[in-house]
């Protein structure tokens, strides 16, 4: 007897509770609101693109009275970040934290009567922090002592400007073997700001600060120690996903002691222009040829090529 009240019961509330959402669905559609009835989505299992919850059974066959249907999408996982990209106007100006780089590069003259080798090395420290250790010897008249620089750069800023600006403050001294003498201290801010995802104005990269600063007389008695301040620019452009060319110059020199002032075109035009290559992630090739255009460029002509190998997580 229990058991068929508890049945009557049941049926009761089940018609109780279709006839309240029929109600309820109808008077929704009359206002203009689109009918809804509350649904309970299940757990889609690992790897399902979608889940539909099923209607229980003995609701109403009115589709303003069905479940709605609750999709669940998988997302796929993030691709991994380049942390030195293949597109030289795309990599950060110092080394990522725990990438090395091995380099070197042949330096020539116009009828190759000077040539030279300058092998350098550098590791980022963390991301924000590298240094650089290049080193320059005659290779003609094979002479191993040389002059040995250490460069250090810190990020200032990095993203800037929607991401398009970054600046990275240098320094840059060092000790020539062969004179005996310290070489200048150079200061300066490594700047570059893409204007587009190809072009890039550039100025102050590593061996090209704007302040240099004599530290000795370059092992000759009473010689001067001139203390200037230049103004280098560089325009950068990504010809290809691989393939990068730099044009660099210096708009002027400015004279702060026992130097000399120096404008571009009246007084000097110092050009290089470099193609760079990267052949796989971890190798670029590089090839340079500069001279001066407004003091004999034909004798001023120099060469340099060389490459840049890269061991860790790029």
């Amino acid at each position: 007897m229990k058991i068929s009240n508890h049945r009557r019961i049941a049926i009761g509330l089940f018609q109780f509770i279709a006839l309240a959402t029929f109600a309820w669905s109808s008077r929704a559609a009359a206002d203009g609101a689109p009918p809804a009835a509350p649904s309970v989505a299940a757990a889609a299992p690992a790897g399902a693109a979608s889940v539909a919850t099923a209607a229980p059974d003995g609701a109403a066959s009115d589709p303003a009275a069905a479940p709605a249907t609750t999709t669940t999408t998988t997302a796929e996982p993030a691709a991994p970040t380049e942390r030195y990209p293949r597109a030289v106007i795309a990599r950060p100006l110092t080394l990522p934290q725990g990438v090395a780089m091995l380099g070197a590069d042949l330096t020539s003259n116009n009828d190759l009567s000077a040539m030279g080798g300058a092998p350098i090395i550098g590791y980022g420290i963390t991301d924000d922090l590298e240094v650089q250790i290049p080193y320059a010897f005659a290779t003609k008249e094979f002479e191993a002592k040389g002059s040995l620089n250490v460069d250090v750069g810190y990020k200032l800023l990095r993203g800037a400007v929607d991401g398009k600006l970054e600046v990275i403050g240098r320094a840059r001294t060092g000790y020539n073997l062969l004179t005996k003498s310290a070489n200048p201290l150079m200061i300066g801010a490594h700047a570059q700001y893409n204007i587009t995802d190809t072009f890039a104005v550039i100025s102050g990269f590593a061996g090209t600060q704007q302040l240099s600063i004599a530290l000795s007389d370059g092992g000759v008695m009473g010689a001067a120690k001139p203390i200037d301040f230049s103004v280098p620019i560089s325009f950068g452009y990504q010809a290809t996903p691989l393939i990068y060319f730099q044009l660099d110059t210096k708009l002027a020199r400015f004279n702060i002691s026992d130097s000399s002032n120096a404008f571009m075109f009246a007084d000097t035009t110092p050009v290089a222009l470099t193609a760079v290559y990267n052949v796989v992630n971890a190798l670029d090739v590089q090839a340079s040829i500069s001279t001066d255009l407004s003091n004999s460029p034909g004798d001023a002509l120099s060469f340099l090529v060389g490459a840049r190998f890269y061991a860790g997580k790029l």
